[in-house]
């Protein structure tokens, strides 16, 4: 006779992106336990098909176990009561945790799953976002990230003007809160609204192709493409200071600036210009209309 069902808690990581790629590790926790995901606003949006979600800082105190997947002290001095805490050493927490897990500096999906390790979980896949495409077809332009200008390409209203003048319809799109930045680097394109993780996922599945850095946004486009069956490879992913194969959107391709002395960096500023992201425009073209004379 089985007991009952067992109560696990998730601290999803803060940024978008690592949000997306801890995608694996909680389905594999909510197929064996009922599952508790705290996480930002965007939480509801990536988890909330798999469990409850609550706002960050929200301990269920009847949960078993905590998964932290923020590696940070508070994390695990706020899920303090639940009696098994699995996480990483980092940022002085190791007496908070009952589980230690090493961290594996490949890909950052590969650290999140071996999270699941101390509960023998098999973690596996690629993020995936079960989606529903809507919108109309055409090319999605993510020129912005939370990350700042050290992974900002600085050429998309070229871009755009050069997909344009072939035919290919573009719209500009960001996160809440940038649309005046945003109007700025789209000059004369059109630029969708503000919408919700939701709701720019399925704009996403149903463009002809999305075109970021390596930012939350482009990997949430790769985890709803493939969660509505469509190409992820026509998720097109330019790269500077950062290693798409430590931080990038599993399955995207890939257009990676200069490999300067000091990449991979992930600093929120660059003091040096030594130009890891001049890369031409024809070079991110023609990645473009590769990927979408491929698609199926």
């Amino acid at each position: 006779m089985s007991g009952p069902t067992p109560h696990w808690f998730l601290r999803a990581p803060d940024h978008l992106g690592d949000g997306v790629l801890t995608l694996p590790l909680a389905e594999a926790m909510a197929q064996r336990a009922r599952l508790t995901v705290a996480a930002p606003a965007w939480g509801p949006h990536l988890f909330g098909h798999l469990g409850s979600v609550v706002p960050r800082g929200s301990v269920p105190v009847q949960a078993s176990v905590a998964v932290l997947a923020k590696p940070a002290f508070r994390a695990a001095w706020e899920a303090r009561s639940i009696p098994r805490r699995i996480g990483w050493p980092t940022d002085h927490r190791r007496l908070g945790l009952t589980d230690v897990v090493r961290q594996t500096h490949a890909h950052r999906l590969d650290d999140l799953a071996a999270l699941g390790g101390p509960l023998d979980l098999a973690v596996s896949g690629l993020p995936t976002l079960p989606t529903t495409p809507a919108g109309q077809p055409g090319i999605v332009l993510l020129p912005s990230s939370a990350s700042g200008p050290p992974v900002e390409w600085p050429h998309y209203r070229e871009l755009a003007d050069a997909l344009a003048l072939r035919g290919h319809p573009v719209r500009f799109a960001a996160g809440p809160g940038e649309s005046a930045r945003l109007a700025r680097v789209a000059g004369p394109h059109p630029m969708l609204p503000e919408l919700s993780v939701t709701a720019i996922a399925r704009v996403f599945a149903a463009a002809d192709a999305v075109v970021g850095n390596d930012s939350g946004l482009t990997h949430l486009a790769a985890a709803a493409r493939r969660g509505a069956g469509r190409s992820v490879a026509a998720v097109v992913g330019i790269v500077g200071s950062t290693d798409p194969a430590r931080t990038g959107a599993p399955g995207a391709t890939w257009c990676v600036g200069p490999r300067v002395s000091c990449a991979p960096c992930y600093a929120k500023r660059c003091h040096r210009a030594l130009g890891c992201l001049d890369l031409p425009v024809h070079a991110v073209l023609q990645a473009v209309l590769d990927v979408i004379e491929a698609a199926p």
